[in-house]
């Protein structure tokens, strides 16, 4: 209709008529672009919130399974702490505690928690992060991954030729069996320590000081980054959501 009323003005030279007919056109497809492109921007919307609604849940989930583990690593590392003052004569304390003695037992285990955020990995995949619009997301989502990667390489790295002193020393430290009903398994590893022995043996020193040197790098360098990235992340997606938790989420 549009065209056979371009051409009648055309031979009648209507250029005016002609000039209104263009505008309308230009109008209507430039209109028609518009529609489409706000069509296709609430469409990303929509799916982006479905992303990072997930992602929340996810986070909620991560922080949750990694409380305890954290606080299993947190007490280790204290233990340890405190087993340096008793072995180094730095204080008046000359046997070590059930507790000291358990964390020595066990320095050579990284409990890791698990950092794996399933709709980050499905973001970065599918090309869809780039296009995420939500900036303080996008930038704790990668300081996340960045904190799990670099956490991942110092695990690495004090895992490399680590002892278990228990079978090196084991007339310094004697394992046992204890029941407790307390924990899932139902039974746990003990210890007992010869404190007195351990001070003037020159070989459990220097092993146990290697070792407890790698844990407190597992510690520090791998697992609190990470958690403190977890929480920055659960920050940003609460912003960006508008939730406000009735219950504070645990964290160590």
């Amino acid at each position: 209709m549009i065209l056979r009323r371009v051409i009648k003005h055309f031979r009648n030279q209507e250029w005016t008529a002609i000039f209104l007919d263009f505008v309308i056109v230009v109008v209507g497809v430039f209109m028609g672009f518009q529609v489409q492109q706000w069509a296709t921007n609430a469409g990303q919307r929509v799916s982006e919130t479905n992303y990072l609604d997930r992602l929340h849940g996810e986070v909620v989930q991560l922080t949750q399974d990694r409380f305890r583990l954290i606080a299993d690593v947190q007490e280790n590392q204290s233990a340890l702490t405190s087993v340096v003052a008793v072995l180094q004569n730095q204080t008046d304390r000359q046997t070590l505690t059930d507790t000291e003695c358990e964390a020595i037992a066990e320095s050579h285990i990284y409990s890791n928690p698990t950092a794996d955020l399933p709709t980050i990995a499905e973001l970065l995949s599918t090309g869809r992060f780039d296009a995420l619009q939500a900036k303080d997301v996008r930038s704790a989502i990668t300081q996340f991954n960045q904190s799990a990667l670099s956490g991942g390489d110092v695990i690495d790295a004090v895992n490399r030729n680590i002892l278990t002193l228990a079978r090196v020393f084991p007339k310094l430290i004697q394992l046992e069996t204890i029941r407790d009903e307390k924990i899932e398994v139902g039974i746990r590893t003990g210890a007992q320590c010869d404190a007195a022995a351990m001070k003037t043996n020159q070989g459990f020193m220097n092993t146990f000081v290697d070792n407890r040197d790698r844990y407190a790098h597992f510690a520090v360098f791998a697992v609190e980054p990470v958690t403190e990235s977890l929480a920055l992340l659960h920050d940003a997606l609460d912003t960006e959501l508008g939730i406000i938790h009735n219950e504070v989420v645990a964290t160590p």
